[in-house]
């Protein structure tokens, strides 16, 4: 059986990569980093902290992983999640 806070977590977790993914999908496709700090901020006024999770993740791996990286990222979990 799972607990509410366990099917929480996960919910927020599933969210989270989410976010990431499609954070690391922009990425690739040009969008400059301001952009998605801005979107960062309305995620955080918003208090949607699971976007935030994900956003900030995919922006922080963005200083120090290649395109090439962030492309097999995405790959992975658009096979885990089926996005």
């Amino acid at each position: 059986m799972t607990t509410q806070s366990g099917e929480s977590s996960n919910r927020f977790k599933e969210e989270e990569n989410l976010y990431y993914y499609l954070t690391i999908m922009s990425l690739l496709d040009g969008v400059p980093i301001i952009d998605l700090e801005l979107e960062l901020k309305l995620q955080e006024e918003l208090e949607n902290y699971s976007a935030c999770s994900g956003i900030n993740k995919a922006i922080k791996e963005a200083d120090y992983r290649t395109y090439k990286d962030l492309k097999l990222i995405a790959e992975e979990l658009d096979n885990k999640y089926n996005f």
